[in-house]
């Protein structure tokens, strides 16, 4: 059966040689929640949807999505443009990432999409996976011509030269790649255990500087600051809940030790 995608265009959007700035969820919803800051900050209403089979909900079913007022939707991918900045943008994202067998038909769909309003760029944000706190925050990145590795570097990022981008953020690269755009995609270092905001603003404050726009970042402070006040009282009950256990003990145990 061939998949079923269908696009609704909302309103004809007024843009001038935009991005497409790619922000599904994946790794720490670093690409999704640094989109979804840009959404809530500038007030954007989007101008088109973008309907799948290949797009399910989150558990991997197929249905639809409950509001809270009791109405529903089926699981979609949405556009929006952000002519705020000095290069404009074509914002896309969603609550899940189409299936791994739909992506690239999905994604080819919204960049036919994109570049018929002319879009002349890709930038795919995501996560970069650490285990080290003192990255997190921190920007890796990489480019599809070596002309935009002395702009990365002159953004701070750190380029990294080893690896995989999965998903749809390593998908929108390599088309965008396929088709002779400049592609980057901009990767916030995150351990990837939970909505990794911090990650976010990193993400977002490089980015920002590339489109030239001008951001307020306090609401985005504030709430790194009240997820990390939640996070330390969790800790803090795991650490009076679960009293540590000895090396020793542990190593005598046969069954595996978790906090």
């Amino acid at each position: 059966m061939p998949a079923w995608i269908k696009i609704n265009i909302i309103r004809e959007p007024k843009l001038d040689r935009p991005a497409l700035i790619q922000g599904l969820p994946g790794l720490g919803f670093v690409g999704k929640l640094a989109v979804s800051y840009l959404i809530d900050e500038f007030k954007l209403k989007p101008f088109a949807e973008i309907y799948s089979s290949y797009l399910v909900l989150p558990d991997g079913n197929t249905g639809v999505q409950i509001r809270e007022d009791g109405t529903y939707y089926l699981p979609r991918i949405e556009l929006y443009d952000l002519n705020q900045s000095k290069k404009h943008a074509i914002l896309m994202t969603g609550e899940v990432q189409p299936t791994v067998h739909g992506q690239y038909e999905i994604v080819s769909k919204i960049l036919d999409l994109a570049q018929k309003y002319g879009c002349d760029m890709v930038v795919a944000l995501g996560g970069f996976q650490t285990v080290l706190e003192k990255e997190i925050g921190r920007v890796y990145g990489v480019f599809n011509a070596h002309s935009l590795e002395k702009t990365l570097k002159e953004l701070g990022v750190q380029v990294t030269r080893s690896g995989a981008i999965t998903g749809a953020c390593g998908v929108i690269l390599g088309l965008g790649n396929q088709r002779d755009l400049p592609s980057i995609g901009l990767l916030g270092a995150t351990r990837g255990e939970y909505p990794d905001m911090e990650a976010a603003r990193g993400v977002l404050k490089t980015l920002t500087k590339l489109i030239g726009l001008e951001l307020n970042f306090a609401r985005l402070e504030k709430e790194i600051e009240e997820l990390k006040a939640k996070i330390e009282a969790i800790k803090r009950i795991q650490a009076e809940t679960y009293p540590r256990v000895s090396p020793e003990r542990r190593g005598a145990d046969k069954a595996p030790f978790y906090i």
